[in-house]
């Protein structure tokens, strides 16, 4: 194969993973915007909640949402 034919296939397959790779960011961006407002949804739910055990409840759920909001925008700022 000549150069320039080994230059086309190399910028090709680098084209590829840029692409995939802001796929990836687009992807991973929505789904940070659903956990953020699941997130305000419980806070707004914890305000509003009388009984204990739905307070308790829905304190884990909110933390299970903070942890995962937490890896998904590492790993944004890793891909980035």
């Amino acid at each position: 194969m000549k150069t320039s034919k080994l230059l086309r296939k190399s910028a090709e397959i680098l084209g590829a993973k840029k692409s995939k790779q802001r796929k990836e960011v687009d992807c991973l961006k929505d789904l940070l915007a659903g956990l953020k407002k699941k997130k305000r949804k419980y806070s707004a739910k914890l305000e509003d909640a009388k009984n204990p055990r739905d307070r308790e409840r829905i304190r884990k759920e909110l933390a299970v949402i903070r942890v995962q909001r937490h890896k998904g925008l590492k790993l944004l700022k890793k891909i980035k």
